[in-house]
């Protein structure tokens, strides 16, 4: 991305007299730091790398010529390999200490960026159709790519955290993870919002990349950040996840099940279909909400049949849902979306012009305006 120094980063050890007058800091303001973020907030990392430094939301920011980034993703595309960190704290940062799996886990995440996809990957056909958009024109590529930075994010996570106690019993893969902790390690966080990376760790847990850590997973340090003092009632929050072997995951999962749409979240009946309610229950606690089973299989028969024929306009079908489930209008449009992000429902909203492009037979629909959606059932 065009980071002046990165080049003498990347051979950091042939280059120590240099590498030392770019990190050279104040030991007093850096002695107690936990995490890389925290400690390139207090030094001057845009020095370090050869970028420009500005503040966004309390936390530092790099920019190129023609990106802006965090500045974990930063270091770490300079540095080459994620191995390097523990090696280059030591040497450049001695007054920060070290929690004793740090090593291991920079090796774990280190083997997953090995494993990133590219376009001339030889990875996968699966992980391309999951990560990888297929052209410049690919509907799905901004997905995509938002999703594969969220998946680097998560193991930009896992090496943030240089100094504490292991949050899981499986030295290197505990990580805890919310939207904010996401976002600070996206490499292109622009169009990241919030939701879009709620949705995108949902789909990442489906697939298996990460998981929710279990109470025997835990040590006392992954016990006490899963729980929050709220009012004076004990919370449960299980922001604390075990960072899976990339190449273990099945991207399969999603791909065969769902539709890439990070502006929809899948509902838990939907992930029941997908994983079976037992692990649906155990990894998936607090995901309840949503399009349910009886509704699927209320529209499951409602499109046998059907072929070429739309089911009905996209306004109706949310009117029926309405009046027949007591919802409000956000959610009836919440629980269409959701079915047509299931693919074995073969549930498609299409204006009346692209159906009629389609060869979709609009009898009964002939009147309705040019514009409406309809339902239908994929070609």
């Amino acid at each position: 991305m065009g980071y002046g120094n990165k080049e003498l980063l990347t051979d950091w050890q042939n280059n120590i007299d240099t590498v030392a007058l770019l990190t050279k800091h104040s030991i007093v303001r850096t002695a107690k730091k936990a995490r890389l973020d925290s400690l390139f907030n207090t030094v001057n990392i845009g020095k370090i790398v050869g970028a420009t430094e500005h503040k966004t939301d309390g936390g530092k920011m790099l920019s190129t010529h023609n990106c802006t980034t965090n500045t974990v993703p930063a270091f770490a595309e300079c540095l080459g390999s994620i191995k390097e960190v523990p090696s280059f704290l030591k040497r450049f940062y001695p007054e920060l200490s070290f929690r004793n799996d740090y090593r291991q886990a920079c090796s774990i995440v280190e083997s997953n960026l090995k494993q990133l996809p590219t376009k001339r990957s030889k990875c996968p056909e699966e992980v391309k159709d999951l990560f990888v958009p297929m052209s410049k024109s690919d509907p799905q590529g901004m997905i995509k790519k938002l999703l594969l930075d969220c998946w680097r994010a998560i193991n930009y996570s896992t090496v943030n955290q240089v100094a504490g106690t292991p949050l899981v019993k499986g030295a290197g893969r505990g990580v805890y993870l919310t939207c904010d902790v996401v976002k600070s390690m996206l490499k292109y966080p622009q169009n990241a919002t919030p939701a879009k990376i709620y949705n995108g760790l949902l789909l990442l847990r489906v697939g298996g990349f990460i998981q929710l850590a279990q109470d025997d997973e835990l040590t006392p340090a992954g016990l006490k950040l899963q729980t929050i003092d709220k009012n004076g009632v004990t919370v449960r929050k299980n922001n604390v996840f075990i960072l899976n072997d990339f190449d273990q995951a099945d991207p399969k999962l999603i791909t065969d099940n769902l539709r890439l749409d990070l502006t929809t979240r899948v509902s838990k009946a939907i992930i029941e279909k997908i994983l079976g309610s037992e692990n649906t229950k155990k990894f998936f606690p607090l995901v309840n909400s949503g399009v349910d089973e009886v509704t699927i299989g209320r529209f499951q028969q409602a499109i046998k049949g059907k072929d070429l024929i739309p089911i009905s306009t996209l306004s109706d079908a949310v009117n029926s849902l309405q009046s027949d489930l007591g919802l409000s209008t956000q959610l009836a449009r919440l629980y269409v979306n959701q079915l047509s992000q299931y693919k074995p429902m073969h549930l498609v909203k299409l204006k009346k012009t692209d159906a009629i492009a389609q060869g979709y037979d609009l009898k009964g629909f002939e009147n309705i305006h040019s514009s409406e959606k309809l339902l239908l059932v994929e070609k």
